[in-house]
Protein backbone atom coordinates (compact mmCIF):
# COMPACT_ATOMS: atom_id res chain seq x y z
CA UNK A 1 0.00 0.00 0.00
CA UNK A 2 1.18 3.52 -0.81
CA UNK A 3 2.45 5.79 1.93
CA UNK A 4 0.21 8.87 1.76
CA UNK A 5 -0.22 11.79 4.13
CA UNK A 6 -3.02 14.35 4.21
CA UNK A 7 -2.03 17.57 5.96
CA UNK A 8 -4.79 20.02 6.79
CA UNK A 9 -4.87 23.57 8.11
CA UNK A 10 -8.23 24.51 9.60
CA UNK A 11 -9.81 27.22 11.70
CA UNK A 12 -13.51 26.36 11.58
CA UNK A 13 -13.33 22.63 10.80
CA UNK A 14 -14.21 22.41 7.12
CA UNK A 15 -10.66 21.59 6.03
CA UNK A 16 -10.43 18.89 8.69
CA UNK A 17 -13.66 17.33 7.41
CA UNK A 18 -12.42 17.26 3.81
CA UNK A 19 -9.03 16.02 5.01
CA UNK A 20 -10.67 13.16 6.91
CA UNK A 21 -12.67 12.12 3.87
CA UNK A 22 -9.59 12.21 1.61
CA UNK A 23 -7.52 10.24 4.15
CA UNK A 24 -10.27 7.61 4.47
CA UNK A 25 -10.54 7.19 0.69
CA UNK A 26 -6.79 6.80 0.27
CA UNK A 27 -5.96 4.94 3.50
CA UNK A 28 -3.72 7.89 4.37
CA UNK A 29 -2.31 9.34 7.54
CA UNK A 30 -4.13 12.53 8.61
CA UNK A 31 -1.99 15.24 10.22
CA UNK A 32 -2.87 18.78 11.37
CA UNK A 33 -0.61 21.38 9.79
CA UNK A 34 0.76 22.38 13.19
CA UNK A 35 2.22 18.86 13.53
CA UNK A 36 3.50 18.50 9.96
CA UNK A 37 7.02 19.72 10.75
CA UNK A 38 7.73 16.42 12.51
CA UNK A 39 7.05 14.45 9.33
CA UNK A 40 9.73 12.99 7.08
CA UNK A 41 8.03 14.31 3.94
CA UNK A 42 10.38 12.62 1.42
CA UNK A 43 9.34 9.21 2.80
CA UNK A 44 5.79 9.65 1.48
CA UNK A 45 4.64 8.54 -1.96
CA UNK A 46 2.05 11.31 -2.01
CA UNK A 47 1.58 14.45 0.07
CA UNK A 48 -1.81 16.19 0.05
CA UNK A 49 -2.12 19.64 1.63
CA UNK A 50 -5.41 21.39 2.24
CA UNK A 51 -6.51 24.55 3.98
CA UNK A 52 -9.29 27.05 4.23
CA UNK A 53 -9.33 30.20 2.17
CA UNK A 54 -9.20 33.71 3.56
CA UNK A 55 -9.22 36.69 1.20
CA UNK A 56 -8.77 34.28 -1.75
CA UNK A 57 -5.48 32.83 -0.40
CA UNK A 58 -4.98 29.49 1.32
CA UNK A 59 -4.07 29.61 4.98
CA UNK A 60 -0.56 28.46 5.78
CA UNK A 61 0.59 27.52 2.31
CA UNK A 62 3.63 29.79 2.37
CA UNK A 63 4.92 27.95 5.48
CA UNK A 64 4.10 24.59 3.92
CA UNK A 65 5.96 25.66 0.76
CA UNK A 66 9.06 26.19 2.93
CA UNK A 67 8.72 22.63 4.26
CA UNK A 68 8.48 21.28 0.71
CA UNK A 69 11.51 23.28 -0.38
CA UNK A 70 13.57 22.16 2.63
CA UNK A 71 12.67 18.56 1.80
CA UNK A 72 13.53 19.04 -1.90
CA UNK A 73 9.97 18.20 -2.96
CA UNK A 74 8.82 21.30 -4.79
CA UNK A 75 9.22 19.67 -8.22
CA UNK A 76 8.67 16.08 -7.12
CA UNK A 77 5.25 15.67 -8.73
CA UNK A 78 3.97 14.01 -5.58
CA UNK A 79 2.13 16.93 -3.99
CA UNK A 80 -1.56 17.76 -4.41
CA UNK A 81 -3.12 20.92 -2.98
CA UNK A 82 -6.75 21.64 -2.20
CA UNK A 83 -8.63 24.52 -0.62
CA UNK A 84 -12.01 24.80 1.03
CA UNK A 85 -14.00 27.98 1.19
CA UNK A 86 -17.40 29.47 1.72
CA UNK A 87 -18.20 30.32 -1.88
CA UNK A 88 -19.40 27.89 -4.53
CA UNK A 89 -16.97 26.58 -7.09
CA UNK A 90 -17.02 28.84 -10.14
CA UNK A 91 -14.64 29.38 -13.05
CA UNK A 92 -13.40 32.52 -11.24
CA UNK A 93 -12.71 30.54 -8.06
CA UNK A 94 -10.74 27.98 -10.08
CA UNK A 95 -8.07 30.59 -10.90
CA UNK A 96 -8.45 33.16 -8.12
CA UNK A 97 -7.35 30.98 -5.18
CA UNK A 98 -4.31 29.53 -6.97
CA UNK A 99 -3.35 32.99 -8.25
CA UNK A 100 -3.48 34.33 -4.69
CA UNK A 101 -1.67 31.33 -3.19
CA UNK A 102 0.96 30.06 -5.61
CA UNK A 103 4.00 31.88 -6.97
CA UNK A 104 4.20 32.78 -10.66
CA UNK A 105 6.71 29.97 -11.15
CA UNK A 106 4.43 27.43 -9.45
CA UNK A 107 1.55 28.53 -11.65
CA UNK A 108 3.63 28.53 -14.84
CA UNK A 109 4.89 25.01 -14.17
CA UNK A 110 1.49 23.76 -12.90
CA UNK A 111 3.62 22.49 -10.05
CA UNK A 112 0.76 21.43 -7.79
CA UNK A 113 -2.51 19.93 -8.97
CA UNK A 114 -5.14 22.12 -7.30
CA UNK A 115 -8.73 21.45 -6.23
CA UNK A 116 -11.31 23.72 -4.60
CA UNK A 117 -14.15 22.44 -2.42
CA UNK A 118 -17.08 24.47 -1.22
CA UNK A 119 -17.44 24.05 2.52
CA UNK A 120 -19.34 26.88 4.09
CA UNK A 121 -19.14 29.47 6.81
CA UNK A 122 -18.80 28.82 10.53
CA UNK A 123 -18.34 31.58 13.04
CA UNK A 124 -17.19 29.14 15.72
CA UNK A 125 -13.40 28.95 15.86
CA UNK A 126 -12.77 32.39 14.39
CA UNK A 127 -10.69 34.80 16.40
CA UNK A 128 -12.50 38.03 17.39
CA UNK A 129 -11.01 40.07 14.53
CA UNK A 130 -11.94 37.52 11.84
CA UNK A 131 -15.38 37.07 13.41
CA UNK A 132 -16.03 40.80 13.20
CA UNK A 133 -14.65 41.07 9.65
CA UNK A 134 -16.87 38.20 8.48
CA UNK A 135 -19.92 39.81 10.09
CA UNK A 136 -19.10 43.09 8.31
CA UNK A 137 -18.60 41.20 5.06
CA UNK A 138 -21.94 39.41 5.52
CA UNK A 139 -23.67 42.80 5.67
CA UNK A 140 -21.74 44.16 2.68
CA UNK A 141 -22.40 41.13 0.49
CA UNK A 142 -26.13 41.86 0.63
CA UNK A 143 -25.48 44.75 -1.80
CA UNK A 144 -24.12 42.34 -4.43
CA UNK A 145 -27.07 39.97 -4.70
CA UNK A 146 -27.60 41.16 -8.30
CA UNK A 147 -24.26 39.62 -9.38
CA UNK A 148 -25.70 36.21 -9.91
CA UNK A 149 -27.22 33.15 -8.38
CA UNK A 150 -24.14 32.26 -6.31
CA UNK A 151 -23.94 35.80 -4.88
CA UNK A 152 -27.59 35.66 -3.81
CA UNK A 153 -27.05 32.24 -2.25
CA UNK A 154 -24.05 33.46 -0.27
CA UNK A 155 -25.94 36.57 0.83
CA UNK A 156 -28.90 34.47 2.01
CA UNK A 157 -26.84 32.11 4.15
CA UNK A 158 -23.75 33.98 5.33
CA UNK A 159 -25.41 35.80 8.22
CA UNK A 160 -26.03 32.58 10.17
CA UNK A 161 -23.40 30.36 8.61
CA UNK A 162 -23.93 27.28 6.51
CA UNK A 163 -22.41 23.92 5.56
CA UNK A 164 -22.37 22.84 1.91
CA UNK A 165 -19.55 20.36 2.28
CA UNK A 166 -20.01 17.13 0.37
CA UNK A 167 -17.90 14.01 0.31
CA UNK A 168 -18.66 13.71 -3.40
CA UNK A 169 -16.65 16.88 -4.04
CA UNK A 170 -13.35 15.10 -3.36
CA UNK A 171 -13.81 12.59 -6.21
CA UNK A 172 -11.61 14.47 -8.76
CA UNK A 173 -8.80 14.76 -6.20
CA UNK A 174 -9.01 11.03 -5.44
CA UNK A 175 -8.76 10.26 -9.17
CA UNK A 176 -5.68 12.50 -9.45
CA UNK A 177 -4.12 10.86 -6.37
CA UNK A 178 -4.54 7.39 -7.88
CA UNK A 179 -3.10 8.69 -11.15
CA UNK A 180 0.03 10.00 -9.36
CA UNK A 181 0.40 6.85 -7.26
CA UNK A 182 -0.01 4.64 -10.34
CA UNK A 183 2.79 6.51 -12.10
CA UNK A 184 5.15 6.20 -9.13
Amino acid sequence: MANVVVIYNTVTGFSRTFGEWIAEELGAELVPCAESKRLDLPSYDLIIYGAGVRMSAMRGFSDFRKQLKAAGLEDSGKVIVWASGGTPQTPERDWKVPASTFTKEELAKSRYPFFYFEGGVRYEGLNPVEYRLLKIFSKRVQKYRHRGEWAAAVADEIAQGYDHSSRDAIAPLIVKAHEILGAA
